[in-house]
């Protein structure tokens, strides 16, 4: 009679356990499409300097990309002088003599001291 009990008494342990669970997830699951202006209530002033924040990053955002593009039409209208531009830069932080060239020459005097020639 009283391993009945017991395997009622650990049933009804496990159906409950189950159930508080099963009920921990759904609540949860209430709270995961909350708006975040249910969150946090905004006034009508805060929601209007964030409108207006929207706006001026947007602004911005128009106008950059408009200087970008009026920059590139200037750069196309002289391409030679954007590819002296790019050549500076391109030459600015390496050395005057061709690597291929010092290259050339050390080659050509490790040949000369391996036949004797030097």
């Amino acid at each position: 009679m009283q391993r009945i009990f017991s395997a009622l008494k650990s049933r009804f342990r496990q159906s409950l356990l189950i159930l508080s669970l099963l009920s921990l997830i759904a609540l949860s699951g209430l709270f995961i499409f909350v708006e975040p202006s249910q969150a946090a209530p905004i006034s009508p002033e805060g929601r209007k300097l964030v409108q207006q924040e929207a706006r001026d990053k947007a602004s911005q955002a128009v106008d950059q990309r408009s200087q970008a593009y009026e920059e590139q039409v200037e750069a196309a209208k002289d391409i030679d002088k954007v590819y002296e531009d790019n050549a500076k830069i391109y030459k600015g932080p390496q050395s005057e003599e061709n690597i291929v060239e010092k290259t050339k020459e050390g080659a050509q005097k490790l040949v000369d001291r391996a036949t004797g020639k030097e």
